[in-house]
């Protein structure tokens, strides 16, 4: 009673009434969140999605990729191993009337005069500048050379000597790279002077259209021997008999690419037309005025070959008619990355372009003559052919000169022999 008189009195102030805060609308826009509030409801709405399961038909396609991404690279695998283990396909060899192949090896055979022939050895353009072929070709060699005990040895390079595109320069470091260091450096079997016996091939003509830097190195390697575009030179094969004269073994070097006269389509036709035709008249007379008891002609372009390159048309036309007319024993060439041997009028045509790597394959099988190949060796499927090569093996004798087809493993493939040329005036 008091307190309420007081109150009417004016004494007591009256006490604050409590307001009542409405409900908040439902359509009221929610309030502002901060910058963090914002990101972690995104991570929490992420992290929710994450953890759906996905479909099981999305787990069914990943587990099949996945198996079949391990099945395809255990079988590379597997089939690499196989490549670089087991030995290259034995190529390809037929019957042929006459008994021309035998395993007799031309190594150690009976002669003073011991030959190994190669083509395309030129190594690569980057570094290491050569191929694992290359260097098991060098290797076979070198063996072949220290168990021949024939008096003069030497070695005839067939061209492509330095692939792609040749050199510039005599000067140009791919003459250490690809040949010194490989044939020459801590090589007694095969450095000595004047060994290699060089033409050229299409890619040496590559970057300048021209050999002359090849021509002049020979100023600057004891071993590097390439007088010139085309050469001819001669070897004792035995001593002379009382009252008689020593059997000679003579070598036609030619340029298949000066002869081609610009239809391969390296020199320009009109530019190399007179050097090409001087070239075929010193051949023809070089050919006809021989008296060796065996005449070997040596070059880049085959004329006839399984291999992939095939036949070389205008040497069909034009050399071949010479290679008969005048008894050579035999032409070598390379060019066809492969081992191969055909008999073509009398002529024997040996195919000697494995010297760095081989091509898998005959496929101008059916364009040679019937019944002339005797031998082809074309190696395994890549990359087993970068691993592997082939050379040939002469060794010249009284009574016969024989070739040996060999391996980069020094394995003896096909043996072909023919006796010296009929006596000449």
């Amino acid at each position: 009673r008091r307190t309420d008189s007081r109150r009417r009195k004016g004494l007591l102030a009256s006490p604050r009434r409590r307001r009542s805060v409405p409900a908040q609308a439902p359509n009221r826009a929610p309030p502002t969140m901060q910058p963090y509030d914002a990101y972690r409801a995104l991570s929490d709405e992420q992290a929710a999605r994450a953890a759906v399961p996905a479909s099981p038909a999305s787990h069914r396609l990943l587990k099949l990729a996945c198996g079949c991404a391990c099945v395809v690279l255990l079988l590379l695998a597997c089939y690499i191993a196989l490549c670089l283990w087991l030995p290259p396909s034995p190529g390809l060899t037929l019957a042929r009337d006459e008994p021309l192949a035998s395993a007799e090896p031309a190594i150690g055979a009976e002669g003073e005069l011991f030959v190994i022939a190669m083509a395309d050895w030129g190594g690569i353009p980057v570094y290491p500048y050569v191929t694992p072929a290359q260097l098991a070709v060098r290797s076979a060699m070198a063996r072949a050379m220290s168990a021949s005990a024939a008096k003069s040895k030497l070695v005839l390079a067939l061209g492509d000597n330095f692939y792609f595109t040749g050199v510039t320069s005599a000067s140009d470091p791919r003459f250490k790279a690809t040949f010194e260091d490989v044939y020459v450096t801590d090589q007694p079997e095969l450095g000595a002077e004047n060994m290699f016996r060089l033409v050229a091939g299409n890619h040496d003509y590559g970057a300048t259209k021209e050999i002359s830097s090849q021509i002049a190195y020979s100023n600057q390697s004891k071993a590097w021997h390439f007088p010139a575009e085309y050469y001819t030179f001669s070897e004792p094969v035995a001593p002379a008999k009382p009252g008689g004269l020593p059997l000679v073994a003579q070598f036609v070097m030619i340029d298949t690419v000066l002869l081609a006269g610009g239809a391969d389509g390296i020199l320009d036709p009109q530019a190399a037309h007179a050097r090409s035709e001087a070239h075929w008249a010193w051949l023809r007379a070089t050919l006809s005025a021989s008296t060796a008891d065996y005449l070997v002609v040596a070059g880049h372009y085959p004329v006839w070959s399984v291999g992939w390159h095939g036949p070389t048309p205008f040497l069909v036309q034009a050399l071949r008619p010479l290679l008969a007319e005048n008894g050579v024993s035999a032409y070598f060439a390379g060019h066809d990355h492969c081992a191969e041997a055909l008999v073509d009028g009398g002529v024997h045509h040996h195919g000697v372009g494995g010297a760095h790597g081989l091509d898998f394959g005959a496929p101008n099988l059916k364009a040679v003559p019937p019944g002339s190949l005797a031998f082809h060796y074309g190696g395994a499927v890549w990359p087993a052919n970068a691993f592997k090569g082939t050379f040939a093996a002469i060794s010249f004798g009284p009574r016969v000169m024989t070739v040996t087809h060999y391996d980069s493993d020094g394995q003896a493939l096909l043996t072909l022999s023919q006796p010296p040329r009929p006596q000449r005036s």
